[in-house]
């Protein structure tokens, strides 16, 4: 009896890369090799704007961040809209260690919470890692209405999901 044909021989083939992978995977990059430097990364700029409900400003919004970039678990932190419908979600960073053949990956979700309904008005899978990297510049007039459907806006490297709006990048 041979126990180890060709069918055999690939399956154990992929299961040994699959350990080598992942014994030197790191928390938020994947595919890391040996040589790992560390380096600060901007998991979320900084995003500043207004909530509207049917064109009105809305206060005390609950607007809701959640990045998930070390495990499916995530990290949430929010704030809460003055009496003008303002909101600010302050840049989110973190130093990791990266190696040679690394991708930085962190998935970004916004949700907003008024009358008891939660609304998405933000998704991206975030590739780069600098500072507002996530639409190539600072939004401008940056403003979310809350009755407004997502839709899919072409930023650079990969697609955004949102229903906020914006007059132009700084």
């Amino acid at each position: 009896m041979k126990f180890i044909n060709q069918k055999n021989s690939k399956l154990f083939g992929q299961i040994l890369v699959a350990l080598f992978l992942a014994a030197f995977t790191l928390e938020g990059v994947s595919m890391s090799l040996f040589t790992k430097t560390e380096e600060e990364v901007v998991l979320c700029s900084e995003m500043e704007g207004q909530i509207t409900f049917n064109g009105k400003p809305v206060k005390d919004v609950k607007v809701e961040r959640w990045i998930k970039w070390k495990d499916e678990t995530g990290e949430k932190d929010s704030v809460v809209t003055d009496d003008n419908g303002f909101f600010r979600l302050p840049i989110r960073k973190e130093t990791v260690k990266m190696g040679g053949f690394s991708q930085f990956v962190v998935a970004q979700e916004i949700r907003a919470y008024y009358q008891s309904t939660e609304y998405p008005i933000w998704a991206k899978a975030k590739r780069e890692k600098g500072e507002f990297a996530e639409l190539k510049g600072k939004p401008l007039n940056f403003r979310c209405e809350l009755t407004d459907e997502l839709v899919a806006v072409n930023s650079g490297r990969g697609t955004l999901m949102t229903s906020c709006k914006w007059d132009g990048l700084n």
